[in-house]
């Protein structure tokens, strides 16, 4: 990606979603027009917030925070989770993620949030998620791993895959 290339954050909008769809972001980026849809009407329901990262004419970059996680610790605790962080691969190392997950992080703190949570696979493909997480500060929450948001107990054998995550947590100090 050219360094003059400029990328706007913005949040979804209904005719975003065609153009979403069509994106050609890599194996990660997720095409499905009914994740989209269901994203919008969270996002309208005060549920979720969607944030794009476009050039003048494309979805680059896109990231949601869930105010009440999926992750029951997290749900206990009243802590949002950032979710479904992706960055088609043309645009991957220029920053994007980080300048998502700081609008996020924004975002919550506006709200009078003190935490916020992330989870992150554990194998090979999540290397640059795991590595630019623990740059930003966030921090293994001491819940160990879960797989489909239930922990994972000593000597389990578990399918090392997408829903394999260990969850961290930021301190969000005042901006």
């Amino acid at each position: 990606m050219s360094p003059s290339i400029q990328i706007a954050l913005r949040e979804l909008q209904a005719d975003d979603i065609s153009r979403i769809a069509a994106t050609d972001g890599g194996a990660a980026w997720k095409s499905s027009t009914k994740k989209w849809d269901r994203y919008l009407a969270e996002q309208s329901q005060g549920l979720r917030i969607v944030l794009l990262a476009q050039t003048i004419d494309t979805v680059v970059a896109y990231g949601s925070l869930l105010w009440t996680s999926q992750h029951p610790p997290f749900r206990k605790m009243g802590i949002p989770e950032i979710q479904d962080l992706v960055v088609a691969e043309s645009h991957r190392r220029a920053g994007l993620g980080a300048r998502l997950i700081g609008a996020l992080e924004d975002r919550a703190r506006s709200a009078g949030c003190s935490q916020l949570g992330i989870g992150v696979g554990l194998y090979q493909d999540y290397g640059a998620a795991q590595r630019l997480y623990t740059r930003l500060g966030y921090i293994p929450d001491g819940g160990g791993i879960s797989c489909h948001n239930l922990p994972v107990p000593p000597g389990a054998t578990v399918k090392v895959d997408d829903d394999l995550v260990l969850w961290l947590v930021r301190e969000l100090t005042k901006a």
